[in-house]
């Protein structure tokens, strides 16, 4: 594995785009379940989207609660769109709450882990990067999964290309040009983060 933690610039960045910057903002809005759009399902803690895990990898993130809830939340597991929207509004009227500590300990123990093999994966070559820009294109699994296959991903086949050069501003524009997936569809984070991310690539050169 490239690092066992993200860089500093990284995890500012994914506290940002996950849980609004950190503690605060989590306790209020995001230690219950919520959707955040899309094709996302139910999702807590530091952006575990429920719909893209296991029952038995739910069952290890979430072995601190009860039973009965870790079985609820196992029902997330496919749900994405409007059925984890619906879904997302089972878990939180239910009540189940995740720590700002549980989350956090969640994040560096099993979700950075999980993402950074994951990416290493399908980007070879990402553990050459310098930190940041490894850092950036983790984020970017952690936001849009593994897959490379469609025309909604040219953009991450391209990047899969770019990295065995090292070729960061390339790579950077490549996000960019990511964001004409979300244009005019309300997804304004998704645009900000993009940049960020590119941004983080772009010092690196």
């Amino acid at each position: 594995m490239k690092s066992n933690n993200p860089s500093e610039k990284t995890l500012n960045l994914l506290l940002k785009y996950e849980v609004g910057g950190g503690k605060a903002y989590y306790d209020k809005y995001l230690s219950k379940f919520t959707w955040p759009g899309g094709a996302s399902g139910p999702t807590i803690g530091i952006g575990i989207d429920c719909a893209y895990y296991t029952k038995t990898e739910l069952a290890n993130i979430f072995k601190f609660l009860p039973e009965n809830e870790i079985k609820l939340i196992q029902g997330s597991v496919g749900k994405t769109g409007e059925s984890g929207k619906e879904y997302a509004k089972v878990l939180r009227n239910h009540g189940i709450i995740v720590s700002w500590e549980e989350s956090f300990k969640i994040f560096k123990t099993i979700t950075w882990t999980k993402f950074s093999n994951l990416t290493e994966k399908t980007f070879p070559g990402v553990k050459e990067l310098k930190d940041d820009a490894y850092g950036a294109i983790v984020s970017l699994v952690f936001n849009r999964g593994t897959s490379l296959k469609g025309p909604s991903r040219l953009e991450m086949r391209k990047i899969k290309e770019l990295i065995p050069n090292k070729d960061y501003i390339s790579i950077a524009n490549q996000f960019r040009k990511m964001k004409r997936l979300w244009v005019g569809k309300g997804l304004d984070g998704l645009l900000e983060r993009r940049d960020s991310e590119a941004d983080l690539i772009e010092k690196c050169a």
